[in-house]
């Protein structure tokens, strides 16, 4: 499978590394000179031993907290169950963020409700986890600061396009259905789901989960994003 997005600004597609580059260009011309404000180009993957098919480019305000890229994170892949979740550099492994509901805890000295601006600057890394039991892991990598404001603190500046999932029965249609249970095969169209759920007791009672867009997908209770719900589901032919 392949993996491309669509930019914000123009609406055109690019490769998932091709994105990167367009969208700063697009970026620059933001930028105010003298500086309004200060604003970071965030790229999130899914951790690479999952596919790396999975991303994200946000567009994040200095002023925004922490917190705030975390719900934003769980709004648009992650949120199933109000879990732990935690910002860290990978190399130190030391913990910036944990976040529970409405409340931050740490075992640091950070402050928990820090600005983006007091943690992040060009080149900064992060590691991103959600849930510490069935985990996603995401990595957070700032591309590129600029001297301009956020309107509304974060924007959405591309998204993966759904990914072209087969089904693994009959090979030619779209997935739209997955069994948490089985294994070679999951994944099913719809008229394949029907034969699967004589075969498995447990699909129709509560291992049938939807495909979507999120590397979460799957996992438990996970089934789809509250943020740009057009592009959380299948895959659809041009």
């Amino acid at each position: 499978m392949s993996s491309v997005g669509k930019c914000f600004f123009c609406n055109k597609e690019f490769t998932k590394v091709g994105i990167n580059k367009h969208l700063n260009e697009h970026l620059a011309k933001e930028t105010n000179n003298p500086a309004t404000g200060l604003s970071f180009h965030i790229r999130v993957d899914e951790d690479p031993r999952s596919g790396n098919l999975y991303f994200l480019n946000l567009w994040v305000d200095g002023n925004a907290l922490m917190s705030d890229i975390d719900i934003f994170l769980r709004a648009i892949w992650l949120e199933c169950c109000g879990h732990l979740s935690s910002f860290s550099y990978p190399k130190q492994k030391k913990v910036l963020t944990i976040f529970d509901e409405d409340k931050f805890l740490s075992d640091t000295d950070e402050i928990m409700d820090s600005k983006a601006k007091d943690i992040l600057v060009n080149g900064t890394k992060l590691k991103y986890d959600y849930d510490f039991g069935s985990t996603t892991t995401l990595f957070l990598n700032v591309l590129a600061q600029y001297n301009v404001t956020v309107p509304g603190d974060i924007i959405l500046l591309s998204r993966n396009e759904p990914l072209n999932i087969l089904c693994e029965i009959c090979g030619s249609a779209t997935a739209e259905v997955l069994c948490t249970t089985c294994y070679d095969p999951n994944t099913f169209c719809k008229k394949c789901a029907k034969k699967h759920a004589k075969t498995c007791d447990d699909f129709a009672d509560y291992s049938k989960m939807p495909v979507v867009n999120s590397p979460r997908m799957g996992v438990c209770t996970y089934a789809g994003g509250t943020i740009d719900i057009k592009r959380d589901g299948i895959f659809v032919s041009k």
